[in-house]
């Protein structure tokens, strides 16, 4: 008889809550946590390998940020680029610098539009792609007042999440949903006011069609059920016809203030107005 028994207590399990072994290889073999090596190592000195852990990996969705350096326009559009904006990066790089030629949404949309007003500084739909949504700044100090000051006036250092969950400014209105996929698309548009993304806006000596950024919901123009058709290759350009799009996530936390339409046709072409745009929680994959 033990002593268990005696006592009137159950037997303790090899494996409980409130039991964990101390050695790798201890631990009995149970769903989500595999065992290591079971024997000592071999006389010949040669260690085995455990290629099996013995950490449980909680199921969550973590977050991935990369830095990324961002080279200066003569503008200082980069000055502007705040948390929560989405972040395009250029595709042609020259030269050995580190540095990468960034744009949001406004800037984008900006030089877009001045490409068909001057175009020998024009650019192609696949000259920037999707990079992430900007997360922090990792070289941006304050000085004794807490005022913002950069440790480097030429450069800038930020933090963009690529996959994960991420804020993001809400440019998609205040009926996007849990669950609904939201992303932009490059459409065209037929515009008669130039505006920089720091500036004053312009009025153009007569209208034209450009390619702009807009958002999307489901594939949709926000807050409706109308589908964004493509643009063919061959054809005239078809105003609200995409060129291209990207994916940018899936909304888990829509449960904040919802923005205006004013507010967001404004945030599309001036990058300080975007810090107005309240910010929805996203899954990004």
């Amino acid at each position: 008889m033990s002593i268990t028994s005696v006592l009137g207590k159950r037997e303790r399990p090899p494996y409980a809550k409130h039991y964990y072994p101390s050695g790798p290889g201890a631990m009995p073999n149970v769903s989500n946590r595999p065992s290591g090596p079971q024997r000592p190592p071999s006389l010949s000195g040669l260690i085995p390998a455990q290629s099996r852990s013995t950490v449980k990996y909680l199921e969550t969705n973590p977050t991935g940020s990369i830095p990324l350096m961002i080279r200066p326009w003569a503008e200082h559009y980069e000055k502007d680029y705040a948390p929560g904006c989405l972040i395009f990066c250029k595709q042609e790089k020259k030269g050995r610098s580190p540095l990468i030629t960034c744009a949001d949404v406004p800037t984008l949309n900006y030089l877009f539009a001045d490409g068909v007003v001057h175009p020998e500084v024009g650019l192609k739909a696949e000259d920037y792609e999707f990079f992430g949504v900007f997360r922090n700044d990792a070289g941006k100090q304050v000085d004794y007042l807490g005022f913002p000051r950069y440790t480097n006036p030429k450069q800038r250092l930020i933090q963009c999440d690529v996959y994960g969950r991420a804020k993001v400014a809400n440019f998609w209105g205040k009926k996007v949903r849990t669950g609904q996929r939201i992303g932009m698309a490059l459409v065209w548009k037929r515009i008669s006011i130039l505006k920089q993304p720091n500036r004053h806006a312009r009025t153009l000596p007569q209208s034209t069609t450009v390619l702009q950024l807009i958002p999307t919901v489901n594939e949709c123009k926000p807050e409706t059920d109308v589908q964004i058709d493509k643009q063919e290759d061959f054809a005239e350009p078809q105003i609200d016809h995409y060129v291209k799009k990207w994916h940018i996530g899936v909304v888990s936390q829509a449960a904040f203030e919802p923005p205006t339409k004013g507010k967001i046709a404004l945030a599309l072409h001036d990058s300080q107005q975007r810090t107005d745009l309240p910010q929805i929680e996203i899954l990004m994959i």
